[in-house]
């Protein structure tokens, strides 16, 4: 049985008091706050990871264009990689391959989720990455061949 505080009492004045509405407006002037810090740290930890995977994207994709793939293969192989992940399904992922006589670059561009009280602010985040790769100049492939070497000897000696 719950005994309430006689009449006159200084815990029946506390209890009338505004202890319990000064809570509830402080909770309505912090909640906001709190919100916002919440969704920035969300939003914080999924730009990191996105940015992580394609960073990783990247090493994968130089890894294919050392072992010979075209850039239609890299592309492929760099979609699927971020799309096994849920949160990037959907997401554009754009894939460049830029070659030279001396260096090729890979680069690759991927859209960031956003979560929606963040998606009301406009444009949406892309993180991107790239790594170059240059190419030997002085291999032991590029000598010529014995044979080339021999023709070459006989047409400085003439005969």
């Amino acid at each position: 049985m719950v005994r309430l505080p006689e009449k006159g009492s200084d815990q029946l004045a506390a209890l009338r008091g505004g202890d319990v509405g000064q809570a509830l407006v402080e909770f309505v002037l912090i909640a906001p706050i709190l919100l916002i810090v919440v969704c920035g740290l969300l939003q914080l930890a999924l730009l990191s990871h996105t940015n992580l995977l394609v960073h990783m994207a990247v090493r994968q994709a130089a890894e294919l264009w050392l072992q010979g793939g075209n850039e239609r293969t890299i592309r492929n192989e760099v979609v699927s990689f971020l799309q096994q992940y849920p949160f990037l399904e959907g997401k554009d992922v754009t894939v460049r391959l830029r070659t030279s006589p001396l260096m090729a670059t890979v680069s690759v561009e991927c859209e960031v989720p956003v979560i929606p009280p963040i998606g009301i602010l406009g444009q949406r985040p892309t993180v991107t990455a790239s790594m170059s790769l240059a190419r030997e100049i002085f291999t032991t492939s590029r000598l010529p061949t014995t044979t080339i070497l021999d023709l070459f000897r006989r047409v400085l000696r003439g005969g």
